[in-house]
């Protein structure tokens, strides 16, 4: 928590660095009273990185910033996560453990980890390949929708990463379309990767898969999360599968196959719910919609049995599809904008997230 040094009002960590009242300096709210003031533009971290910039809220925990290298004169995003998950005996062990794993990991459709280590403060942090253009949440609120051949392009980028990465024994954990950055290419198509390190998690032997420790934080976001994460806290290949599956069928709804007016009715809609059918928001070849419909089956075992076996089926799908491109409608476009609108407001489970912390 910040609390204004003149007039005491208070903000949530991440607010800017001044108050917006009276311009005077923020400064961290800790056990004894105002300590010290938030990272900002201008500040170092680790004698290593100068901050440029804040930069708006990433998939999964801690706070992003666009900084510059200072010896490379290169530009990187820095996110600071919590100090809550090292806490425990063996934390900052495990922590640089799993960062390690993660930095040999190299596919053109994984958002790059360059760097990790502890700020001056004692909070850990990773140093991330920078993405000038955004997320595909971003694209999705600006544009609605993708169209289906770029929809099965994202899936085909998506699943490589996801392979490679499950091949090196990491999960995601958090798969959303907040954790994937996307890039303009030079003959204007576009590249997507696989980002949202704040929750990977490296499967070792004898490790407890379920237990948080990159974040110390929530366990995703509960739009994405797979029935046996609700019900059982499994966490394995098929629930990044899962989480994918619902990301692909909102690239391409602009809904979720899963809703809910509480939290309670969310997690039940997605335990013992049917999702809503892709053809009430937008008519796409049959094919298609029995692949996505596996990903996000309720059992994991109807699911596909990992990353490069349910790209291998898409790739044979795309073979054999015999349809003409359906660009989408300015009307489609609207009724996505709107979506988007009500999904923005609906930020109940935003305020109850904390039921899924862990220490």
């Amino acid at each position: 928590m910040l609390i204004c040094s003149k007039c005491e009002r208070l903000y949530p960590m991440g607010s800017s660095e001044r108050c917006p009242y009276d311009q005077s300096l923020l400064y961290v709210l800790g056990n004894e009273g105002p300590t010290r003031k938030a990272w900002g533009p201008g500040d170092v971290i680790a004698n290593k990185y100068e901050i440029l910039e804040q930069l708006p809220k990433r998939s999964g925990a801690g706070v992003s910033f666009k900084c510059q290298q200072i010896k490379l004169k290169r530009v990187v995003e820095l996110r600071i996560l919590p100090v809550g998950g090292l806490e425990k005996p063996g934390d900052q062990a495990r922590f640089q453990r799993e960062v390690q794993i993660w930095s040999t990991i190299r596919s053109p459709y994984l958002a790059r980890l360059f760097d990790f280590g502890f700020s001056e403060r004692e909070e850990p942090f990773l140093v991330l390949e920078y993405n000038e253009s955004g997320t595909l949440g971003d694209y999705l609120k600006t544009h609605g929708v993708l169209s289906i051949t770029e929809v099965i392009k994202l899936a085909d980028a998506l699943l490589q990463g996801i392979a490679v990465a499950h091949e090196a024994n990491v999960l995601h954990r958090n798969i959303n379309p907040e954790s994937v950055v996307v890039s303009r290419l030079s003959d204007g198509g576009m590249l997507y990767k696989l980002t949202g390190f704040g929750l990977a998690k490296s499967i070792i032997e004898n490790d407890d898969p379920t237990q948080v420790t990159m974040t110390g934080m929530v366990i995703g976001d509960p739009s994405y999360m797979a029935p046996e994460c609700i019900m059982q806290g499994i966490i394995d290949h098929k629930t990044d599968l899962y989480s994918f599956g619902v990301t692909i069928y909102q690239a391409l709804t602009a809904h979720k196959p899963f809703s809910g007016n509480h939290l309670s009715d969310l997690l039940r809609a997605h335990v013992q719910g049917l999702p809503t059918p892709i053809e009430q928001y937008r008519n796409v070849p049959l094919a298609l919609k029995q692949w996505i419909n596996h990903l996000i089956s309720k059992k994991p075992d109807d699911r596909y049995p990992n990353a490069a076996i349910a790209r291998q089926i898409l790739s044979q799908l795309v073979e054999d599809l015999d349809f003409i491109e359906e660009t989408p409608s300015q009307e489609a476009i609207s009724q996505a904008h709107e979506q988007m609108k009500q999904d923005q407001q609906k930020s109940w489970w935003k305020n109850i997230l904390s039921r899924f912390q862990k220490s």
